[in-house]
């Protein structure tokens, strides 16, 4: 057998992700290639119903999907957890705007971090939703997956806020 480029990936909780995603309304994404997403953004990519885009920049990527929300889309930016560092001006302008846009940002803000340079990405992400009040929860096993999703699109859309889950490497990965 082959191997694929998702047969290091675990296939369920992608799949689980694109059902809640699809069930929870969203129909816009927006995804900077990563080492934790790569099984969802192929599921995203073949779905006609949801437009996607891949973007250059975390903070690009957060802009576009926030200008599909101001134009009537229900949008998911995802990215690896250290770019929300990078995104915290556009953050702050969809608070101000009140653009609800949903944020999967893959790896876990204590646990995973294979190298030394992922200790950037605990110091750096959570910091930003800390210090801009930004809802944020890490997914902790597969069961959470769906209910989680539905609650933070529910939180988005009734209280027009950016709401971001991590999504950590052992889920990810098979």
């Amino acid at each position: 057998m082959t191997a694929t480029p998702t047969s290091t990936y675990n296939l369920d909780n992608a799949r689980a992700l694109h059902r809640a995603l699809r069930v929870g309304g969203v129909n816009f994404a927006v995804y900077l290639p990563d080492s934790i997403f790569d099984a969802l953004e192929e599921r995203l990519e073949r779905d006609p119903d949801i437009q996607t885009v891949v973007c250059a920049r975390e903070d690009e990527g957060l802009a576009i999907a926030m200008g599909a929300v101001l134009g009537g889309k229900v949008a998911v930016a995802l990215m690896e957890s250290s770019g929300i560092g990078l995104s915290g001006l556009i953050l702050a302008r969809g608070l101000i705007q009140r653009t609800p846009v949903l944020l999967l940002a893959g790896h876990d803000p204590v646990l995973g971090g294979q190298f030394d340079y992922h200790a950037a990405t605990r110091l750096v992400g959570q910091a930003v939703l800390d210090g801009l009040h930004i809802p944020y929860l890490a997914i902790r096993d597969a069961e959470q997956i769906e209910p989680v999703v539905r609650e933070a699109l529910l939180t988005i859309r009734g209280q027009r806020v950016p709401v971001a889950l991590f999504f950590p490497r052992h889920l990810a990965r098979a």
